[in-house]
């Protein structure tokens, strides 16, 4: 391997930096005491410490390094990371968070050859946008909580999966999640007045898969070589996720004072959008019995029909609501607990989220830029 492909860790800030880019300090060195007891173990080789030219260049110049732990960014070490929080399946992350911003999509195939281009499990995510936000959770776990909504699962293989498949990725072994609770709870700022719910761990077996998942189960037999792995994009002008990125380019102009747009999809998750070829053919009666006028109404309005004519007398959600005063829509990242309650273990100590009160500001864009850079991967 080239020495300009090879990478090291920055101790200070946790990223993963070319090597022919870092600067190694002994740690008997006056530049390295500020951040004594703040540097991850993973960047040190004997007694010299390994530092990227950013956090070198602040600590020459005698100021705090912008992402390091210092600065309320990269403050968990891997040497200090628990254990309880260690090892979890995407299920029992989603037992223990007090609130969830994200879904995930699991694709698994049967055991094979493992290769760069063969995976037996790939794993996405996608974004949930509640209708109906509420407050954070605080029993857990939650009876309320539906994992099939928030994990689904492909299958693709010509036989039907086996625990041994769905284990490593979906098992729920109830003393790893009581373990973690109890950690949160005694650790965690956020977690310290939560409620285990012992009683409904109590109905739990030992180890097992949620019905809920196993049964939702999407299981394909057909191969998937045509489909794409993956994809990283660059918020940058030019570069596209898709066309309807493109066609927003030059209303939405990328800074670092922004925050971070990316192209996505919505969905009707609570049913309550009305049908669109309802309201069409009720215009078209409209206009067949002669109301021309309930025709234009039907498509100038969000609800497109009245009780004039028995046609029109179904019941069609629609979603409707009075508003007093100046309103604001609420905006989960400007909550500096959801973010952190969403990962605890990202953030086992509630800390470290990009709201934090920062010596040296950071904004959402290069907060996201460095957890993506980070070593750990978690």
């Amino acid at each position: 391997m080239s020495t300009a492909s090879k990478r090291s860790v920055c101790c200070s800030c946790g990223k993963l930096v070319p090597t022919t880019d870092v600067y190694g300090i002994c740690d008997q060195d006056n530049l390295v005491r500020p951040l004594q007891g703040c540097l991850d173990i993973c960047g040190r080789h004997g007694t010299i410490w390994d530092f990227c030219c950013q956090c070198h260049t602040a600590l020459s110049l005698g100021t705090i390094p912008k992402f390091s732990a210092k600065n309320l960014v990269n403050v968990t070490m891997c040497q200090h990371y628990p254990d309880a929080l260690d090892d979890l399946t995407p299920v029992e992350e989603c037992l223990i968070a007090k609130c969830h911003p994200i879904g995930t999509i699991i694709k698994l195939r049967p055991g094979g050859h493992l290769s760069p281009i063969n995976y037996k499990a790939l794993r996405g995510h996608i974004i949930v946008i509640p209708q109906d936000p509420g407050p954070l959770l605080q029993i857990l776990p939650s009876p309320e909580l539906r994992l099939d909504n928030l994990i689904k699962v492909i299958w693709l293989g010509n036989r039907a999966p086996a625990d041994t498949d769905l284990k490593p990725f979906l098992q729920v072994r109830k003393d790893k999640v009581l373990a973690a609770l109890e950690y949160l709870v005694q650790h965690n700022h956020l977690y310290h007045d939560l409620t285990i719910n012992h009683q409904m761990m109590d109905t739990w077996s030992d180890d097992f898969i949620p019905p809920e998942i196993r049964d939702n189960i999407i299981c394909l037999g057909g191969a998937d070589h045509h489909e794409r792995e993956g994809y990283t994009v660059k918020l940058q002008v030019g570069n596209y996720e898709n066309d309807l990125q493109a066609a927003q380019d030059e209303g939405f102009d990328a800074d670092d004072n922004e925050t971070l747009l990316t192209g996505s999809v919505y969905t009707d998750v609570n049913g309550e959008r009305q049908d669109p070829n309802v309201r069409m053919i009720d215009a078209l009666l409209g206009i067949v019995t002669g109301s021309r006028r309930q025709a234009e109404e039907g498509e100038s309005t969000e609800e497109g029909v009245t009780d004039r004519h028995p046609h029109a007398r179904r019941k069609i959600p629609v979603i409707s609501y009075a508003i007093r005063g100046q309103a604001t829509l609420a905006n989960s990242w400007e909550d500096p607990h959801y973010f952190t309650a969403a990962f605890p273990t990202l953030f086992p100590t509630g800390v470290g989220g990009h709201l934090d009160q920062r010596t040296v500001p950071v904004s959402l864009v290069a907060f996201v830029e460095w957890a993506l850079n980070h070593h750990s991967r978690r």
